[in-house]
């Protein structure tokens, strides 16, 4: 079995992944930790 890691690195968000990555957090019921873990969002950022 080969076990394909993540790609080391900064990730780079495009203005509109930004803006959906918030619009998603700032919806009614969201928790934003949900969102970050969803995304791979570091929550330090």
């Amino acid at each position: 079995m080969e076990v394909i890691g993540r790609v080391s690195g900064r990730r780079s968000w495009s203005d509109a992944e930004k803006l959906e990555i918030l619009a998603e957090a700032f919806r009614p019921g969201v928790r934003v930790r949900d969102v970050i873990a969803r995304r791979e969002v570091s929550s330090s950022l």
